[in-house]
């Protein structure tokens, strides 16, 4: 940790305030990349079934063969194809009959879902809400998918990785993160601040240099960067449904850290335009499907 972030830690728990750095300060910018290298590796099988699912003709026979030759990681996605994740009412015992039903988009969604059960580990006590809230994103960006006109299997898979970021930071500067997310904060604008003054770089910023660094597709990386920024109709439709997810899951009880206040749903969803007001799912009715699925991540 660099000498003049010595006395930041300290001050993070009453308060978040601290001095401000030199935002020309390069080398900071350089150490935090280089803990990000040292981060264990995005799941190679799981880079493998992105970069073959790009082309949407890839053999799903392939597919299946890739997942196999690592067995623990080929019966994880097939315990999450059966668990109430997904909720499809047969079981599936062998992968490749997986694949074959689930589809290519389906099938990525499992991958990526395995990828970042590995990469979190041993969950401990920051771990746990940061990850609740990706994967309520996830499920949330899943179900409103189609008020954006966009596959909810790919909506699910990028989402699920919005919030990496932060993970990255966490097992980076543990001591740090642990003061920045045991503060309370007016807003998520609020909280990337006193990331960005804690060690330099704030989730966002991590994020889409992580999955850039794990040579991931570029969605992930757009959607790292910018799901904090207002929503916006220029926007690319998978990064307003990421960004209005991530919102909805806080309103729901999914946030990351403490808000002073928190905007009612109803507040939230007027951020759209009034067509897609209208089909947008009821509050209820994703507080019952996140309830529903969470415990799978758990298990």
């Amino acid at each position: 940790m660099p000498e003049n972030l010595a006395g930041v830690a300290e001050s993070e728990m009453g308060s978040h305030t601290v001095p401000s750095l030199d935002p020309n300060l390069q080398t900071d910018t350089v150490a935090i990349q280089v803990k990000l290298c040292n981060l264990p590796p995005f799941h190679g099988i799981a880079n493998q079934v992105l970069s073959l699912s790009a082309d949407p003709d890839v053999d799903l026979r392939r597919l299946a063969s890739v997942m196999e030759a690592d067995p623990a990681f080929a019966a994880e996605v097939l315990f999450l194809a059966n668990s109430s994740l997904f909720g499809f009412s047969s079981q599936m015992r062998v992968l490749r009959h997986a694949v074959a039903i689930l589809g290519l988009d389906r099938i990525k969604a499992l991958a990526v879902t395995v990828a970042m059960r590995a990469f979190l580990g041993m969950s401990g006590p920051m771990i746990r809400p940061c990850w609740r809230h990706s994967a309520a994103t996830a499920i949330i960006a899943e179900q409103i998918a189609s008020v954006f006109e966009i596959s909810g299997e790919r909506a699910y898979t990028v989402c699920l990785m919005h919030d990496v970021g932060r993970l990255g930071l966490i097992k980076s500067y543990t001591l740090d993160l642990a003061r920045v997310l045991g503060a309370e904060y007016r807003d998520p604008e609020d909280l990337l601040l006193a990331e960005r003054e804690a060690v330099c770089a704030d989730h966002a910023t991590a994020g889409s240099w992580l999955v850039k660094y794990w040579e991931l597709p570029a969605e992930f990386g757009e959607i790292c960067a910018a799901h904090h920024d207002p929503i916006c109709l220029q926007d690319s439709p998978l990064l307003q449904t990421a960004k209005m997810a991530c919102r909805v899951a806080d309103v729901l009880g999914f946030a990351p850290v403490r808000y002073c206040s928190s905007a009612p749903f109803e507040q939230v969803v007027r951020l759209l335009p009034p067509h897609q007001q209208r089909k947008f799912p009821s509050e209820d009715e994703l507080r019952k499907k996140i309830a529903e699925r969470i415990q799978a991540f758990e298990g």
